[in-house]
């Protein structure tokens, strides 16, 4: 069996000759030469000691760069790690929203303006219609995570929010339960949405945000742009709304799966042959899994397809879990949340019945995933974890 083929070294290979041939920002390339070198001699290396029996071992740096798969799956464990101390027990809703394709080719020209207004429209919409009395009448809070591909790597931005199933009476004196079908439809998140984001889209237009050239250059004129936004408005915007997670702590089982990815990941390359790259894929509308074949060329444009600008935040919160205050906010819910199950279990007793005593599993099993990181890896001893020691000066032969 032929060893695993990586991003890494798919790019050592190819990144000379395509930064040759095609007009790239330093960004790109600044990104594919670091994707190349990752844990090579290219960036240098450093020493890792064991505290427990002294054995050291030199090991090659890091590239640290987020559209690196490798360096991607550290990071994701550091995050898990913070977000397990901020879970309510509660129920949290899956809700991702999409935007039509016929607005793609402005995205890739306006990324950060074009992600801004996704984040914004997509998280105003949730906050809006939660504090409405005639919805839920409560404040509530999301995560939201940005995606900009889909299995083919095409580009197709959309945005996952994870949303708890309720929020704070307007005194934070109790919380507010939605119902199991969310608290407002889809079709209304779908046509709020859609308005607050063609509203910012428009304004963003006329405040000269936004950039059109080569195909899409006819845009700049405001009849072709109207027109655009006409045809938008007649559209129906996907938003998808899933049911509750079972189980609170199933919010990082699936977090797991999509925190920090990236466009592609090195298992899903099949091999490299004759300047053509097979890769693996899902198509989500016949559900079905296959395998494409992309020339080297068109493999590396859509990869690049899916850079964020410069300093982008790609995860976000809002409302109840908006940095400044989430602390603050989640010990008080989960007081609120906490004194509601210990008068639930309460009345249970009194009827007789014990429903909390049953064990699941889910928790020790995702903590096990998530922490696995952490655990011992000295080669020698077993016990201890090998700690970073210093830098090597000079690259190990």
């Amino acid at each position: 069996m032929s060893a695993q083929i990586t991003l890494g070294s798919f790019f050592d290979k190819y990144t000379p000759a395509y930064i040759h041939s095609h007009r790239l920002t330093s960004q790109e390339k600044g990104i594919l030469r670091l994707l190349s070198m990752c844990r090579s001699s290219g960036l240098g290396a450093h020493k890792e000691i064991c505290p427990n029996c002294g054995y050291d071992q030199i090991s090659y740096n890091s590239c640290r760069n987020r559209h690196c798969p490798t360096c991607q799956q550290v990071d994701k464990q550091k995050w898990l790690e913070k977000r397990m101390g901020e879970l309510l027990p509660t129920g949290y809703f899956h809700i991702v929203f999409t935007i039509p394709h016929q607005l793609n080719r402005i995205c890739l020209q306006n990324r950060k303006a074009m992600y801004d207004i996704l984040f914004k429209s997509a998280s105003q919409t949730i906050l809006h219609l939660a504090v409405d009395p005639k919805r839920l009448g409560a404040d509530t809070g999301l995560l939201a995570m940005l995606h900009t591909w889909g299995q083919s790597m095409m580009d197709h931005p959309h945005l996952h929010c994870i949303v708890p199933a309720g929020g704070f009476a307007g005194d934070h004196t109790h919380w507010v339960h939605c119902r199991e079908n969310f608290f407002v439809s889809a079709r209304v998140v779908s046509g709020l949405f859609k308005g607050k984001f063609l509203d910012m889209m428009k304004r963003a237009y006329f405040n000269g945000q936004l950039q059109f050239k080569g195909s899409i250059a006819g845009l700049a004129s405001k009849k072709c742009f109207q027109a655009l936004l006409d045809q938008m408005y007649n559209k129906k915007w996907v938003v998808n709304i899933q049911p509750p997670f079972a189980r609170a702590e199933k919010v990082l089982e699936y977090l797991s799966r999509y925190v920090n990815r990236i466009a592609i990941t090195s298992h899903r390359i099949l091999h490299v042959k004759d300047d053509k790259v097979l890769f693996s894929w899902k198509d989500y509308r016949s559900m079905r899994y296959g395998k494409m074949k992309l020339p080297v060329d068109e493999f590396i444009r859509r990869f690049l397809l899916h850079i964020l600008p410069e300093g982008f935040q790609r995860i976000r919160y809002y409302g109840i879990f908006a940095n400044r205050f989430r602390k603050e906010n989640i010990r008080e819910a989960r007081e609120c949340l906490e004194a509601e199950e210990a008068l639930r279990k309460e009345e249970d007793m009194e009827d007789g019945r014990r429903p909390w005593e049953k064990q699941d599993p889910v928790w020790d099993e995702i903590l096990q995933k998530i922490l696995v990181w952490k655990k011992p890896n000295c080669p020698v001893c077993k016990q201890g974890r090998l700690v970073f020691a210093g830098i090597v000066r000079e690259r190990p032969g």
